[in-house]
């Protein structure tokens, strides 16, 4: 939820309650996706992220907070051996679906981003789409930690990130930067990533002037 042109948008102030109902998960991707402007972000937002995947080895790939499968199908697609978790049963549910139908086998675990039940260094890889800008600072550096703790490569992340453009304009509109809960500027970005002991290695704005998000390819500054 990261695009502020889309009218149907609002902001979701307690997420984890509400992508836990079933009538939130089987309605996610028609609500953000169904519009003219809403397909225009998808495939935008999905070029960017295989872009991302470019700097990732085909191999094994945590695609945590995996909601209804969107991403894990785009990794599965672009060759990679995914594995998904969210904490909402609900979305795992179309998750399963969508895999299904595609012919993907897929696992898919009931947990948090902010403690996954993975040893260190489970996977060549991790990403993290639609989630970070849910998140206040602190739950976001867990989150980070605990993703360069399973993956043994990069990570691929989604922020929203708000140029200041975009916070006045909030302050005329009265509508969040971004509308998303908890967006952040690119510097405190960076105080994110080093708090989590991770630095970028490109990123990659979906819509720049039009969303608040941007694609991070991430990677470990410390063992």
């Amino acid at each position: 939820m990261a695009y502020a042109w889309t009218e149907t948008e609002r902001v979701v102030e307690r997420p984890g309650e509400h992508w836990r109902q079933p009538e939130v998960a089987q309605t996610y991707d028609t609500g953000r996706f169904d519009t003219l402007k809403g397909r225009l972000y998808r495939w935008r937002e999905e070029r960017a992220i295989e872009f991302a995947l470019g700097r990732l080895r085909r191999g094994t790939v945590l695609d945590a907070a995996c909601g209804t499968g969107r991403i894990t199908a785009l990794l599965q697609r672009n060759g990679f051996r995914a594995t998904g978790c969210d904490v909402s049963p609900a979305m795992m549910a179309v998750a399963r679906r969508r895999l299904a139908s595609l012919g993907y086998d897929v696992p898919l675990v009931e947990t948090s981003v902010e403690c996954l039940p993975y040893p260190d260094q489970s996977f060549d890889a991790a990403t993290c789409v639609g989630l970070l800008m849910h998140l206040d600072a602190d739950v976001r550096v867990r989150a980070l930690r605990e993703l360069a703790r399973v993956s043994r490569g990069p990570i691929v992340v989604q922020y929203g990130c708000v140029d200041l453009f975009q916070r006045v304009s909030a302050r005329l509109t009265g509508v969040p930067p971004g509308q998303v809960r908890c967006p952040v500027s690119e510097q405190e970005m960076r105080v994110d990533l080093k708090r989590s002991g991770l630095r970028a290695l490109s990123q990659s704005w979906v819509m720049r002037g039009l969303s608040s998000s941007v694609i991070v390819v991430l990677t470990k500054t410390r063992s």
